[in-house]
């Protein structure tokens, strides 16, 4: 039992570690947007290092971890091209316009959209709590994008449309993955993610110039860190993670990546702090871990039942 116990807590650390990882992109995402590398490119360079890193894992390992059968090739596309690729893209334009701090924040807006959709589609209530949580969120982003305080010299609208594009194909990531990994590996999972990533990325991101450009000493460092730091390694553990503990559970574990890349926003690049943007964050990150909280409370019930 103890070692049951000691196997989920695991589990916990390896969700919080990938959520730090996470919170930690924006420091290469800038670093090689410094070098004049627009954000496909920049998409490119992470999913290709990540499933290098990842397959010498498989063949050091167990080669037959790359078997998948063609039927659930759908699972993969889902990962790779919609929850990574689009959700790069998305993600990386919003770093750009808005900074790390803003866009990390709008990203965990996620839960919003998966209460909207689950009402919409699924007849799900629209509970009081629910709707506050939207009303707290919808709030937050109006503080961090600056309408509220009339200051919005710093941020432009497509930016924060971005941030929100890149929590809509975020929040698809865990639902899919949960699927895929009903049948195989999270190490399997996590290659096939950055595999068909890597290959939507290949089509239009200017392989060859985004080569050239990273041909020199920053440039192969900032590429690395970004494949294997805020890549391989978050992704595998989140994945990992997530083969012991309900998606409900990990979305709530990791709003701690959105704290972290907003401290590395506001003192590292010294992005605007001032107390609307600050509370504006504090009532997303609540609203989000209101909503998740709900979510593992609804699961608990049923299970009981």
């Amino acid at each position: 039992m103890q070692i049951i116990m000691n196997k989920k807590y695991l589990n916990y650390v390896y969700i919080v570690l990938a959520a730090t990882l996470w919170g930690l992109m924006g420091v290469f995402v800038k670093g090689l947007g410094s070098l004049g590398l627009h954000t496909v490119q920049i998409a490119l360079l992470r999913a290709l290092i990540s499933m290098l890193f990842i397959g010498c894992l498989i063949i050091c390992r167990d080669p037959s971890l790359f078997r998948i059968k063609l039927r659930d090739i759908w699972m993969f596309l889902g990962t790779g091209i919609v929850s990574y690729f689009l959700f790069n893209i998305c993600y990386f334009t919003s770093i750009k316009e808005n900074g790390v701090a803003i866009s990390s924040v709008l990203l965990y807006t996620c839960p919003i959209f998966v209460t909207l959709m689950a009402c919409i589609f699924f007849g799900e209530k629209m509970t009081p709590v629910k709707a506050v949580c939207l009303l707290l969120a919808v709030s937050g982003c109006a503080l961090v994008s600056g309408l509220a305080s009339g200051d919005v010299r710093n941020i432009t609208f497509y930016g924060v449309f971005m941030g929100l594009a890149s929590a809509f194909t975020y929040s698809l990531y865990s639902i899919i993955s949960t699927f895929a990994l009903r049948k195989y590996k999270p190490i399997t999972v996590t290659f096939y993610t950055f595999f068909f990533g890597s290959i939507a990325a290949f089509i239009v991101g200017r392989p060859i110039d985004t080569f050239v450009t990273i041909c020199t000493p920053p440039g192969i460092m900032w590429s690395l860190a970004l494949g294997v730091f805020s890549g391989a390694l978050p992704y595998f553990l989140y994945t990992k993670g997530l083969s012991g503990v309900e998606a409900s559970y990990a979305s709530v574990v990791s709003t701690i990546e959105p704290v972290v890349a907003s401290l590395i926003g506001i003192f590292l690049y010294h992005e605007p702090s001032d107390f609307f943007t600050i509370f504006g964050i504090c009532l997303i990150i609540l609203a989000s871990i209101v909503l998740n909280f709900r979510r593992v409370t609804a699961t608990k019930g049923n299970a009981r039942k």
